[in-house]
This record gives C-alpha cells, structure tokens and sequence, in this order.
C-alpha cells in the first residue's frame, strides 16, 4: 500500500512507548498511552505544518539508502544551499541542527581567557557548553522591550573570543534590524582583533519586516563572522537535526575542525534538499505562520497581556503572573508552553501551532488568566 504523508507522520507519531510526538491535524489521529487527550505542544517552537510533501517523500525513499553512509550525500546538500543562498558550497558546512554548529563555535572560539559574550535570556546551549569548558560566559541582560541591548554588549567585546546573537531572538521574539546588526559587528570587530561573531538565524525566514535581514553579507565578506540557519523550524524537521554554518572557508574550516564526521544522516540530507527544491514553500509558510500568529497576539492582548512584536515563529507574552505557575495551569488544560526563562519570571512563551491549536489554546489562557 502506498504511503500518504497523513501514514507516513502517523506512523512516525508513536513508537513501542506510545508516546505523541505527533502535531498539527496528525496528532488528532494520536492517543497517548494513558487513553487522555494529546497536549497541543506549544513548549518548543516546533513547526506544527512539519515537513512539506516534497521532503516526506525524500524521507519515504531514502529509507531504503539506510545502509548507506551519509557522507556520500553530504556534498549534494552543500550544493543546494549554495544555491538557496547564492553562495560558493565552500562557504557552506552542514551540521546534526544547528546545535552542532553553536556548540562546536564554542569549543573553536573561547578559551579559559576569551569567553562567550551573548544576551540573556537568549538560546541557552551555547553558554551551557562553555560553562561545562569552564570558560568565561558575559551575561548582558536584555532590556524593558526584550531588545538584546547592543550598547551593553559592545563595553564586553574585547573579553570574548565569542559573540553570539540569535536574531530574531529566542526566547524574546524581538528582532534587531540589519543596520543595527551591520553597526554593531563593525565596532566589535574593531574592538578586537581576535573575536568571532556568530550571528544564529534559526528564525530569520519568519522576520516581519521592520529592516530585518539575513546578515549573509556581512558573513560573506568578513573572515570573522558566521551565520548558522536550521532546517527545524520553517522547514519543520527538527527531529531530523540538520541545519548549516555560512562563512568565508577559513573560518568555517575552524569551525569544521570540530565538527562530528558524518553528523547528519541520510534520511535527514534528502528530506532537506528536497524541501530546498519547493518553489514558494518559506512564503507560504511565512503566511501561515504569519496568520496564527497574529491571532494569538490578537487575543491576548484583549486578555490584557502585552507580547513583543514577534519575528517568529513564538510570541513571549508578559502573563502579569509567575510564569511556571501560568504553564502549569494550561498544561493542566491540555496545553504545554513554553519554560520560565530568567530574569523574565512573569512572561511566557508560547509557540505557534496551527490556527486551529491556537484558537483551542487561546480558549485555554482565557480559562487560566480569568482565574
């Protein structure tokens, strides 16, 4: 029998443990192992859409190349986000998510005198890993408006051997515009001869705007500036781990030093250089995102709760309550969102699902915000 994607994410939705894993119009047709009603997980930025057709099919077919070691394909997935980005493969490096790329940045470029120097809150794994080093880590704490205060930052650079913005942010939603971005690596790299900015757009495809814009070209013509991008979350695999570094090849070559061999598996590769191949797929997921989003926003600010302006694919809403008691409350009601996320102890993140999770989920903080 022919397998549908609905099959498909089914199938992959439960394994012997019974556990959902499922989203979006797939997960309806999910029961966790205790017969209750599956939580609408809105905890961790997943894209509830998941893989479009085209790479569900990619991940049908390479089933069958199971036996085959990924580095045979590596090359063919350098080579279409080459050509996404209008860049030479060289100045591309694949990495297992993201992830590998931020962690593996800071074992390359910090040591136990030049630490990590990023905003907080911001994406937590990158301090993590330098803390394990025992490396130095500057926290500069974001201000009133969740923006990453850049000023702040800057009185830091010549202690780190490491910058990293994640841009827009995670967990803020806020975004910082490119000529902002621009200004703000050329006084660093001023500063210091030695520093590395990595600048993390994990969520740059869903940027509303505003003068917000890949900094591609400043990683492109400065040998101290790399951009990393992910296929987990507009193109919808996170659990696929696969995501890149763009940079000249020197610094990527030092990056890369670090890096796992054969970190990104087979199945992975193909489903992400197909979903490359969709005409149209990031704006039709701009606008679906885009239209969940504004709803959400749209609600809770009757509600009388104040969210940033998202850049994202989450909004970080000011709950006016302790933020762990407010997630307990709506997973209690079926609903997951996201950690507490100090210093912001009253605001809570909440992913975007699909229109029809946030309207369920926004009927749930009216219930939880009204108490």
């Amino acid at each position: 029998m022919a397998w549908s994607r609905r099959r498909f994410m089914q199938s992959a939705a439960v394994g012997g443990s019974g556990l959902l894993l499922a989203r979006g119009r797939e997960a309806g047709a999910v029961s966790v192992a205790d017969g209750s009603a599956p939580l609408i997980r809105l905890d961790s930025n997943e894209n509830a859409a998941g893989p479009c057709p085209a790479a569900v099919e990619a991940i049908q077919r390479a089933t069958r190349l199971a036996n085959i070691y990924p580095f045979r394909f590596e090359g063919v997935l350098a080579r279409a986000i080459a050509a996404r980005h209008h860049v030479s493969p060289s100045q591309v490096l694949v990495g297992c998510g993201s992830s590998e790329i931020l962690l593996n940045a800071v074992l390359a470029f910090t040591d136990a005198r030049r630490g990590l120097l990023a905003p907080v809150p911001t994406y937590e794994e990158p301090a993590r890993r330098a803390r394990r080093l025992q490396r130095p880590v500057i926290d500069v704490p974001v201000g009133p408006d969740l923006q990453v205060d850049l000023d702040a930052m800057a009185r830091h650079v010549e202690e780190a051997g490491l910058i990293f913005l994640c841009n827009p942010n995670n967990p803020t939603s806020v975004a910082l515009s490119a000529d902002r971005v621009r200004a703000f690596v050329a006084d660093a790299l001023k500063r210091s001869p030695d520093v590395v900015v990595l600048l993390d757009e994990a969520y740059i495809e869903y940027a509303d705007g505003q003068g917000v814009e890949s900094a591609l070209p400043l990683a492109l013509d400065s040998s101290r500036v790399l951009v990393s991008r992910t296929f987990s979350k507009m193109y919808g695999m996170a659990g696929l781990r696969v995501g890149y570094a763009l940079g000249q090849p020197a610094l990527l070559d030092r990056l890369g030093a670090w890096s796992t061999p054969m970190s990104v598996n087979t199945i992975g590769l193909h489903a992400a250089t197909a979903a490359l191949e969709v005409p149209g797929f990031e704006a039709g997921e701009r606008t679906r995102n885009a239209e969940a989003r504004a709803f959400t926003l749209q609600r809770l600010q009757a509600l009388g709760m104040h969210a940033a302006h998202s850049h994202a694919n989450f909004v970080m809403a000011d709950v006016k309550r302790d933020s762990s008691a407010f997630r307990d409350a709506c997973r209690a009601q079926g609903v997951a969102v996201g950690r507490p996320f100090p210093p912001l102890t009253t605001h809570a993140r909440i992913s975007i699902g699909t229109l029809a999770e946030m309207q369920r989920a926004c009927a749930v903080f009216d219930n939880v915000l009204g108490a």
